[in-house]
């Protein structure tokens, strides 16, 4: 069976599945597969991994297939380019994602949430679409969008339904292109008005930088204006599992609800990254020949990073399959162990926007460590992509609770 096909069936456990089938050793750090008619390499050895992020020896043009590509991404975008036009576009959107630059933005995630969560004794509630609404709100005011917090909350969740139909789950992906071409139409027109002074977005705010940043038509300056914002909405899912995590660790409550102990929201936060990484596999095409692990490498091949696999691995990770945010407490891991949002270096192919996600995480873990609430039902189907817990996490939260006061920001986030 081609690991396309494994992937919709299997979701998350699709490189496992494709592994038994072939009847190759659980230990393999490579492995010879089929991905879209082609055949392909998967790795999740280290040398497999640098293999996978080395300029010279792959490229990521024409590799994943249109239906998802600009879906997700858009049509055009940086994830699609290499060489030069991927670094100097990168550049860009680095320095617009610059730390020096998040703390407003991470800030405001803290107050809407802790704004949110007040509302929430004596009520069920779902997580995953109340962060979607938080995180939105908040990316589009920092990004200087001028927008009223009813037309903020429709447009994190028209990116948000972009990001759930990458998967192919029926409904769900025709919602997302359905939300894709209402994007392209808006960021199109709001580029548009950027660059000709008409729109009330200030000339340093975040999505002007973006926009004139970028030496490229009015509708790809919107796509990766897009690929700014919808990432920072896309944390939710992430945002889900740290709250269903936090409550299966009552012994971590009182420590991040602590304002001081940021470093060990950073640390559960790495760890969530690590058991529910947003999607199993990453692809790439192979530009020369070699050999990885005794497995033969062909100009053309496909090359499947098994994200699963070198988050779970034995040889990188003590316990893989127990969640242990303690591992993270004096322990930075190398560029090619830790890859849920890709690895390598900065420069290269890894997702600019890491630092943000677990930011944001930090501060949704410290105001939800306040709130008293129990989950309704932590069940995951990891045959979705991207899978939240079952209805988007319902928790509830007993009448008369007084969830903790969180606005004030943490020390790493002003």
């Amino acid at each position: 069976m081609d690991l396309t096909l494994r992937l919709l069936r299997h979701g998350y456990d699709a490189v496992a599945a494709d592994r038994a089938a072939r009847g190759v050793a659980p230990d393999a750090g490579t492995h010879a597969s089929r991905l879209a008619g082609r055949r392909a390499v998967v790795v999740r050895s280290e040398p497999g991994a640098r293999f996978f992020y080395d300029e010279s020896a792959a490229e990521r043009k024409g590799v994943v297939p249109p239906p998802l590509a600009w879906l997700l991404f858009g049509r055009g975008a940086l994830h699609g380019l290499d060489g030069d036009a991927h670094r100097d576009r990168k550049r860009t959107m680095v320095d617009v994602l610059s730390a020096d630059g998040l703390g407003p933005l991470v800030t405001d995630v803290g107050s809407e949430l802790g704004s949110a969560v007040a509302t929430w004794p004596g009520r069920e509630v779902s997580v995953h679409p109340a962060l979607v609404s938080v995180y939105g709100r908040a990316v589009l005011r920092w990004a200087g969008l001028p927008l009223t917090d009813e037309r903020a909350d429709t447009i994190a969740h028209r990116l948000s339904q972009q990001v759930d139909g990458f998967g192919f789950a029926g409904p769900a992906y025709a919602r997302g292109w359905a939300s894709r071409l209402w994007w392209n139409r808006y960021a199109t027109r709001l580029a548009a008005d950027i660059r000709a002074g008409r729109s009330q977005v200030p000339a340093d705010a975040p999505a002007a930088r973006v926009v004139g940043g970028i030496d490229a038509d009015d509708r790809t300056a919107g796509v990766e204006l897009g690929n700014i914002l919808r990432p920072t909405v896309a944390v939710a899912w992430l945002g889900s599992f740290a709250a269903m995590r936090l409550a299966g660790r009552p012994d971590w409550r009182e420590r991040l609800a602590d304002p001081g102990e940021e470093l060990a929201r950073m640390a559960f936060a790495q760890e969530v990254r690590r058991t529910t990484p947003f999607a199993p596999v990453l692809a790439a095409r192979a530009t020369r020949p070699a050999t990885i692990d005794g497995v033969r490498v062909r100009r053309g091949d496909r090359l499947v990073l098994d994200i699963m696999g070198i988050d779970h691995d034995p040889a990188r990770w003590e316990a893989p399959g127990e969640f242990r945010p303690e591992r993270f407490l004096d322990h930075a891991p190398g560029a090619f162990d830790l890859v849920p949002q890709g690895g390598g270096h900065p420069s290269g192919h890894r997702c600019p926007g890491e630092s943000l996600t677990l930011r944001v995480l930090e501060a949704t873990l410290r105001v939800l460590a306040g709130v008293p609430y129990e989950v309704v039902d932590p069940s995951v189907d990891l045959t979705r992509m991207p899978t939240t817990p079952r209805d988007g996490l319902r928790v509830r939260v007993p009448a008369g609770a007084r969830p903790r006061s969180a606005h004030a920001s943490s020390p790493g986030s002003a």
